[in-house]
């Protein structure tokens, strides 16, 4: 690791926030160092004027978080001008590669080691990066970019596929994302690390003083789901569950934060089912205000139909909070024993209800649960990270 301390370290990715922030600021201490040149999508700022959800999620406050910077971190935006459809979307890897370049001539960025986070459009910039200034590559594949996006049509196989082959080496969250990675013809030696968390942003708070402070009933159980409004998240699911399980659980509660396209959707279903004062939408939140919802949670519940590897299964285990999940991406990886939680089929209502069901009424070992997520802090994880640079650079 000690050779890295002279090196200087270019970021480039489709935020800086969430698990790009704490994973670039976990390994910051191992560089001279970083430069992140992060997406910014600027036509997302008319939705804090008007009601459109679906661009919510990616207004600059949501995707650029630059507190406690350290101080041999700097984040450039790199804005990028286009509409949600797929030829627009065929297009965005040169302007992402027009805005980079750009960043790199105006700051005087020299680098020693370039770090994509996802296959496209990060990943593609890294490529044409790697060809005109001749230094390594590390692409980290984390999900839809390759268990989805590769499998579309031929164009986007060959276009993720030419990214990750030309990568020195890959590193992904799950199991499921190598299988993946193989399945498109690419032998690229993969590093499988998984995410992680903070430890000064998620700890194990008291339930009941947790409650107080977010104004939530002191009684009665209680589930948290974190996650965009996306249709893939499976918001529709859990409603539904939360429904069914009315009957024998009058005391439940459900609040999912997220903001997304699916919003209006998810508020007629709850309206329709009668749920207005059971579910409830409670929007977007920071990063930093999630520990409070998780201390104040029974269990959370991640009801996606596809997921790489989530950062929050690490921040609800951080928190002692249980892991009700559907069985997608590296989650049984992790929820590989019923003390941590339980594991139902994506998608599939009456399974998660089952699930639900034994949460409720099972008593949880938080303890056991924390003691579990020690090994995933970020400190830990950036030390599998800086392996592979290691690697990487060793062998160039």
């Amino acid at each position: 690791m000690e050779n890295l301390r002279d090196k200087v370290l270019l970021v480039v990715s489709q935020n800086y926030a969430s698990f790009v922030k704490d994973q670039v600021e976990s390994i910051a201490p191992y560089f001279r160092r970083v430069y992140v040149l992060a997406v910014t999508r600027p036509v997302a700022e008319i939705s804090n004027f008007l009601p459109i959800h679906s661009l919510k999620p990616f207004r600059q406050k949501v995707k650029i978080n630059l507190s406690e910077l350290p101080e041999n971190v700097t984040v450039i935006t790199t804005p990028l001008y286009y509409l949600p459809f797929s030829f627009w979307y065929k297009k965005v890897g040169e302007q992402h590669l027009r805005a980079v370049r750009k960043a790199i001539k105006k700051n005087d960025i020299s680098f020693d080691i370039i770090h994509c986070h996802f296959t496209y459009s990060s990943g593609y910039v890294g490529k044409r990066l790697k060809e005109e200034f001749r230094v390594p590559l590390i692409v980290t594949a984390h999900g839809f970019d390759v268990y989805d996006l590769p499998f579309r049509n031929a164009f986007w196989q060959k276009k993720v596929a030419a990214t990750l082959k030309s990568a020195n080496r890959i590193i992904t969250v799950s199991k499921n994302n190598v299988e993946c990675i193989r399945r498109i013809g690419v032998e690229t030696a993969v590093d499988l690390i998984p995410n992680g968390y903070q430890k000064k942003l998620f700890y194990p708070l008291g339930k009941i003083k947790s409650r107080r402070t977010l104004q939530l009933p002191e009684s009665g159980k209680v589930i948290v789901s974190v996650g965009n409004l996306i249709a893939v998240k499976g918001h529709k699911y859990l409603v539904e569950a939360v429904s069914g399980l009315q009957k024998q659980h009058k005391d439940l509660f459900c609040y999912i934060i997220g903001s997304g396209g699916c919003r209006k959707q998810l508020e007629a279903q709850i309206s329709r089912l009668g749920l207005g004062e059971k579910v409830i939408l409670v929007g977007a939140l920071r990063h930093d205000e999630i520990n409070t919802w998780l201390g104040a949670a029974d269990m959370f519940v991640l009801p996606s139909l596809k997921e790489g590897n989530p950062t929050v299964l690490f921040e609800s285990l951080a928190c002692g909070c249980p892991f009700i999940s559907a069985h997608v991406g590296g989650v049984s990886e992790i929820i590989d024993d019923e003390k941590l939680g339980y594991l139902f089929h994506p998608g599939n209502v009456k399974d998660m209800e089952v699930a639900l069901g034994k949460a409720l009424t099972r008593h949880w070992d938080k303890e056991y649960i924390i003691e579990k997520s020690q090994a995933y802090s970020w400190e830990c994880i950036a030390v599998e990270i800086v392996k592979s640079y290691g690697a990487v650079l060793e062998s160039c």
